[in-house]
């Protein structure tokens, strides 16, 4: 019994360690430019949707990696965002297909409806289709030279299981 038991514990040992859970990872590593940086992953519609909305700050080479389930045209906007954000697009071998700096917009003011607030938005469109998204604190794209073709690195296939993992 004692040996059965040592056994299941290597096997979940190594299980974990192979990062066969079943639990999605929260965060991820890209390289930009030849910058690493720690990505928050936005996995599930819900996480999509919410992205950065009311978050005040993001600490230097950290920002949020959106793992989309297909491949179509993307647009993001700035409704409950407290901070200015850039944002690039890729496609699904991880090669920017749009940049965008999106400003601070004014936030929601007492007595507009949601859907005025909401209608006075910009959006910003990836053009093509993309499979992921990158939010960055603003400047980046400009700081780091990031245009239309370059590549970013990332674990595409495992991202892309962590969105397979979604409940």
């Amino acid at each position: 019994m004692a040996r059965l038991t040592t056994c299941t514990a290597l096997l979940l040992l190594l299980v974990h360690l192979c990062g066969c859970t079943s639990t999605p990872r929260t965060h991820a590593s890209i390289t930009v430019a030849g910058e690493a940086w720690i990505m928050e992953l936005a996995l599930g519609k819900d996480a999509i949707e919410r992205g950065l909305m009311e978050r005040d700050t993001l600490e230097p080479g950290t920002g949020m990696l959106f793992v989309f389930p297909d491949v179509r045209e993307r647009q993001f906007w700035m409704a409950w965002c407290s901070m200015p954000i850039d944002v690039i697009f890729l496609d699904g071998r991880g090669r920017i297909v749009a940049t965008h700096a999106m400003p601070l917009e004014p936030p929601q003011q007492p007595g507009e409806a949601q859907w005025a607030y909401l209608d006075r938005m910009p959006s910003y469109a990836s053009g093509v289709p993309a499979r992921f998204a990158v939010e960055f604190p603003a400047g980046t794209i400009e700081r780091l030279a990031l245009q239309r073709g370059d590549r970013v690195e990332l674990d595409i296939e495992r991202l892309l299981e962590d969105e397979r993992r979604q409940p």
